[in-house]
């Protein structure tokens, strides 16, 4: 086929394509060559650029693998991907979200059956000794059949496997750019839900989502420049990274350029920082500012601006987003919700409980039309069906009356394993799994689909009624290797814990770690994760596993699904997870006799340190989730001594100066007694008496009046204590 008409109709329809180019070296960068398009710039995803891409073009670049995902949102005419060299999933979704309209994202390959080929970058993926030669070609081949079905350009040296590609001109006018000063009609709604948030009720927060490509982050630098011009003195962008909102700014730039010019305001005041994120300028005699502050430091010190915007809000915790909720009364949240770094969904997950207690009144508007390039566009279609992107949920809903000892009975209700290669054969099985965990875990991205395919020690554990996957098990082999000092690969639980717990025999019991359940939202609280996770417990039974572990995020709701399955608690991170914004729990179930005695050791050292962690290394750890954590413990202690401590405090005949270590020892034993008292008095309690925080930062957490109100409520707290102790 011609290849330069191909490119200009490619650029006429506003489209993108994936190009796969089969063959020798010399043959791929003839054909290379060939789709060149002077000036346009060519990226190489490498160390070094290839000599051969130099004399094509003196803008040609490199990005090195590592340093991909800092260019999310930047924007280039073509990217090449040399599949010799080792890729990763993330790599293939981030990739397609930079290619330009009219842009080629070129995949090269040896020859076609290139999915047979050994992939470096797996190594992330396995555990010592593993290596990539051990892994399955499985994501490849997965990666070989949907490609072999979607409009992407084939070209092969072999003969008789090229494969066509066919543009297909958009009908009307479906691609647009904010450069050219004019918004699609949805962009125009979304104008007027961003207005509403600036100049209506307060309160009333709005969820702006999109898949790349939509112009989300340039609508709020639009948006941002309206509301000044319209009456707003100050606004504020966040994001976890400044690069995240560059793109605002340069937008907002351009606008208010514009605005100037058409206005004939070419003499107003301007200071335009695009590199730290500033626009300040006047008009009608006001000064006017946009700035970049980062979020940790609004948390810090609450701004006064009159409108705060949180671009890419699904990279940020879920706790900070709830502070910055708290402290703000107009804000506008922008997402991506098919994240290709698995952030996506913690957002939808989480974050919209607290807005549902916080802001109830609180708004949604979705984007749907792409600007950067035309709807239908082939290499978005082709990355989607890749990467399993655009898969839904299925609409299985539990029968009436569901019994699930009777349909487990019946056999409407089957927990079974599966193999990648079981997987790959049934891609709609696949898809329905793998969509499963999308919506159920908040990290879930598309290099867990790479993992899934490829990984020779995972387990893959499903529960299906009538044939459709309703939970999901994923659980990875680990320990079994002899005690070494050196590095290992993966290994999480039998590393972390035998390092801090000066245990090195203990990486010699073979242990499964369950990484990930999901139930379907329909089905859970129907004891299906219970049951799908001890189907795995009777297989490492089965199998002579020593013992089953856990390794997650945790809250009060998660620490008492793994309580209530008999799984002890052994170890809590003292940093917390950048996407959960949680502390990370180590839990385990023991299976043999000798993990019973490690585990029993391990446990017993963890209750005995973590009261003093908690003065140390957990500050920010929820008060539920001590009191919940310290019911689990087995700390002796006589109640009579608790209860005389007690009532000395709550009758004030001494002080809490004089009882504060009797008060601390005796609190490690009310963990279950607390759970039965509100939320406050359980905070103010654990914050004061076992983490010992200062007096002052306590009243401004719980919202007290200083020293006496704390003093009054930790009084009021020992006498609910003792009243409690008393009915049991």
């Amino acid at each position: 086929m011609n290849l330069h008409n191909f490119r200009r109709q490619l650029k006429a329809a506003h489209h993108r394509s994936l190009c796969i180019i089969s063959g020798s070296k010399a043959w791929q960068w003839q054909k290379i060559a060939q789709l060149y398009q002077p000036p346009e710039t060519i990226t190489w995803i490498g160390q070094t650029i290839p000599e051969t891409l130099q004399t094509m073009g003196a803008n040609n670049q490199y990005i090195a693998p590592e340093r991909l995902k800092y260019h999310l949102g930047q924007e280039v005419d073509t990217a090449i991907l040399d599949i010799e060299t080792g890729f990763n999933a993330n790599q293939l979704g981030i990739l397609s979200g930079m290619i330009k309209a009219g842009g080629l994202l070129i995949l090269l390959v040896p020859n076609n059956e290139w999915w047979k080929l050994e992939n470096s970058a797996i190594q992330r993926f396995l555990n010592t000794p593993l290596q990539p030669k051990d892994a399955f070609s499985h994501f490849y081949q997965h990666l070989h059949q949907t490609w072999q079905d979607s409009n992407c350009l084939w070209l092969s040296e072999q003969p008789h496997f090229e494969k066509a590609f066919t543009p297909q001109i958009p009908a009307g006018k479906t691609w647009t750019r904010e450069d050219n000063f004019e918004l699609t009609s949805e962009q125009q709604q979304a104008l007027k839900k961003v207005h509403s948030v600036a100049f209506g009720h307060r309160k009333r927060p709005l969820v702006l989502s999109a898949d790349r490509g939509r112009g989300k982050s340039s609508l709020l630098g639009i948006a941002a420049i309206e509301q000044l011009l319209e009456g707003k003195q100050h606004i504020v962008m966040t994001a976890s990274r400044f690069d995240q909102v560059a793109k605002a700014f340069e937008q907002a730039n351009k606008w208010l350029k514009n605005f100037l010019t058409t206005s004939k305001l070419q003499n107003t005041s301007q200071q335009i920082d695009l590199r730290q994120g500033e626009i300040i300028f006047t008009y009608q005699q006001q000064t006017k500012t946009l700035e970049f502050i980062a979020p940790d430091q609004l948390v810090l010190e609450p701004t006064t601006a009159d409108v705060l915007m949180v671009d890419e809000a699904a990279f940020l915790p879920t706790p900070l987003l709830t502070e910055l909720l708290k402290r703000h009364h107009r804000m506008v949240f922008a997402t991506t919700l098919h994240g290709y770094e698995g952030s996506g969904r913690g957002f939808e997950l989480r974050f919209k409980q607290s807005l549902n207690q916080l802001t109830p009144d609180w708004k949604n508007f979705h984007i749907h039309q792409p600007v950067r390039w035309a709807d239908n566009d082939p290499l978005e279609i082709a990355t989607n069906q890749a990467l399993l992107l655009n898969a839904n949920l299925s609409s299985a809903k539990p029968p009436k009356k569901f019994s699930l000892q009777s349909a487990l009975e019946k056999g409407q209700l089957t927990i079974k394993n599966y193999t990648s290669q079981q997987l790959l054969a049934k891609p709609e099985q696949l898809k329905a799994m793998f969509t499963l965990l999308v919506q159920a875990h908040y990290q879930t991205s598309p290099n867990d689909l790479q993992h899934l395919l490829s990984a020779p020690n995972l387990r893959i554990s499903a529960c299906l009624f009538d044939n459709t996957p309703v939970a999901i098990c994923l659980s990875i082999e680990e320990g079994g290797i002899n005690s070494t000092n050196q590095q290992l690969q993966g290994h999480l639980v039998p590393q972390l814990v035998s390092r801090f717990y000066a245990l090195p025999d203990f990486l010699t019991l073979k242990s499964w770690r369950i990484m990930r359940i999901a139930v379907h939202p329909e089905w859970q609280n129907q004891q299906i994760g219970s049951n799908l996770i001890q189907f795995v417990l009777a297989q490492a039974k089965t199998n002579k596993i020593d013992y089953v572990s856990g390794s997650f995020g945790v809250t009060p709701e998660l620490f008492r699904f793994w309580q209530k399955l008999e799984f002890r608690a052994l170890h809590i991170g003292n940093k917390r997870d950048k996407a959960s914004g949680q502390h990370n729990l180590i839990v385990a179930k023991p299976m043999s006799a000798l993990s019973q005695k490690y585990i029993a050791t391990i446990q017993q050292t963890f209750e005995q340190q973590f009261p003093h962690l908690l003065m140390e290394s957990l500050p920010y750890l929820a008060p539920q989730l001590v009191w919940q954590l310290l019911a689990s413990f087995r700390l002796p202690l006589g109640f009579h001594q608790s209860k005389s401590v007690l009532e000395a405090f709550a009758n004030q005949t001494q002080s809490y100066d004089a009882l504060s270590g009797q008060l601390w020892k005796s609190s490690l034993t009310f963990g279950r007694t607390m759970q039965s008292l509100n939320h406050q008095q359980q905070g103010v309690w654990c914050d004061k008496i076992l983490k010992k925080q200062n007096w002052q930062i306590v009243a401004h957490h719980y919202h007290l009046a200083g020293k006496k109100a704390v003093e009054k409520k930790l009084l009021e707290t020992a006498k609910n204590i003792l009243e409690a102790l008393q009915n049991h």
